[in-house]
């Protein structure tokens, strides 16, 4: 059951990526949009693809302490943080926004840390 929450909740973060994406580039190839929002269009691909990578990174890096599974979901300045846990202590609560300010430069303060129990 655990396992089946994270890989929808993953295909769920995939599927909202994808559609965005979708909408974006359609703007990009437009004949009639204007360059300013081709061009925001640009910088909106360009950061999903970004916050992408750093969601990689982070759950890459926060299952290598130990954890058995972990979602990522990177917003610009905010992450939401899914891990399995039965009840975090502080040195991993530390470890986790560690990790995220290094990935991403996103302040703990900015970052919900959602405990997903066994």
């Amino acid at each position: 059951p655990d396992a089946a929450y994270f890989a929808a909740t993953q295909v769920s973060r995939q599927r909202a990526r994808d559609e965005a994406m979708e909408v974006l580039r359609a703007v990009v190839e437009s004949e009639t949009a204007v360059e300013t929002v081709k061009g925001q269009a640009l910088s909106d691909i360009t950061r999903i693809a970004l916050d992408m990578e750093r969601e990689a990174n982070i759950e890459t890096l926060i299952t290598s302490k130990g954890f058995e599974q972990c979602v990522a979901v990177v917003n610009g300045s905010n992450a939401n943080i899914i891990v399995k846990s039965d009840g975090l202590l502080p040195n991993e609560i530390a470890q986790i926004n560690e990790i995220v300010y290094e990935q991403a430069g996103i302040l703990p303060a900015n970052v919900k840390i959602i405990e997903k129990g066994t």
